[in-house]
């Protein structure tokens, strides 16, 4: 692990699709941090097209990152699925983030345009809170098809998603968590791009053989606490350098870092097995102009295919 100075070789190292572990020296503070530039405007803008209203994209935007971070912290291969159901009182009825350990992201979302619109004429910028009402934040843990899931839910609470999450952590998992996260477009020649950074911070459980560490924990939550959603988003700012800026009086290592990607599961292979799990007259109901159509919720993939070949 590496100490990060004010001359690190490193500072400026591209750092963009990456999650970063760190720690903070002789503290027992651990953190994560994520800067995605590509793999989220791929993910939010499959094929290159606007799918979500620009409050939808930016909430799924960061419920991607949410699971990119967590993701990371899992100590077995599987995936980590974010989930916020909304109510009748939001706009949003759904937010799904699916990101596995391996780093692969992909999202989707669901929502009321009208009421998005009826939000929006009161708020230019909706908080979580008015685009879910007052729905559930959730995090599913799935280890594969021989190991039980594991689910913890929270209430939405907050005008963030970042609130939301710190609130589902101090609540089920009972952690001291610290999460911020932003997502926006960057403007530059070749037109708009989705972009956006979190970082996370946990306090490490007390023990005989370590020092207190409430004084340092609310230290390290104080300098947390000035992070900005522009030093997030800024891409032309590493993850590196931004850690260096918060936390060089006391010293903080680089662990380990890992590629985030924007990749979809689906494939006509899984869905030709799913069709064959139904009976002849599941499979004919299907059946629309001579075809069997179906649309990937994530990537907004499109296949057809001929119910003569699915036996």
């Amino acid at each position: 692990m590496a100490r990060m100075t004010d001359t690190t070789p490193t500072l400026d190292a591209n750092t963009t699709d990456q999650v970063t572990v760190f720690q903070l020296d002789d503290q027992p503070v651990r953190g994560r941090a994520v800067k995605l530039g590509p793999a989220l405007e791929q993910a939010l803008r499959p094929g290159g097209e606007n799918r979500y209203p620009e409050a939808v994209a930016r909430l799924l935007g960061e419920a991607m990152m949410t699971g990119a971070l967590v993701a990371q912290s899992l100590k077995f291969k599987g995936r980590l699925v974010v989930q916020c159901h909304g109510t009748n009182d939001g706009a949003i009825s759904l937010l799904m983030a699916d990101c596995t350990t391996e780093g692969s992201i992909r999202g989707y979302a669901r929502w009321d345009e009208t009421k998005l619109k009826e939000i929006e004429s009161e708020s230019r910028n909706p908080t979580a809170k008015e685009l879910l009402g007052a729905g559930t934040f959730s995090m599913t843990i799935d280890q594969g098809p021989d190991m039980d899931q594991y689910q913890g839910v929270a209430a939405i609470d907050g005008d963030r998603l970042s609130d939301c999450a710190e609130h589902y952590f101090n609540q089920s998992e009972q952690i001291p968590t610290k999460i911020r996260l932003a997502c926006g477009q960057a403007v530059d020649a070749d037109g708009a791009h989705w972009s956006g950074g979190g970082m996370m911070i946990q306090k490490i459980a007390d023990d005989e053989a370590r020092i207190d560490a409430t004084m340092p924990w609310q230290t390290a939550q104080t300098l947390f606490g000035t992070l900005t959603d522009a030093e997030l988003i800024d891409p032309d700012l590493s993850t590196h350098r931004l850690l260096f800026r918060l936390f060089h009086e006391d010293g903080v290592r680089i662990v380990e870092t890992h590629d985030v990607n924007a990749n979809c599961r689906c494939s006509r292979e899984r869905l030709v097995d799913t069709f064959k799990s139904f009976d002849e007259t599941a499979i004919q109901d299907m059946v629309q102009d001579g075809v069997i159509t179906a649309n990937c919720e994530f990537c907004a993939t499109n296949y057809v295919f001929d119910p003569a070949n699915i036996s």
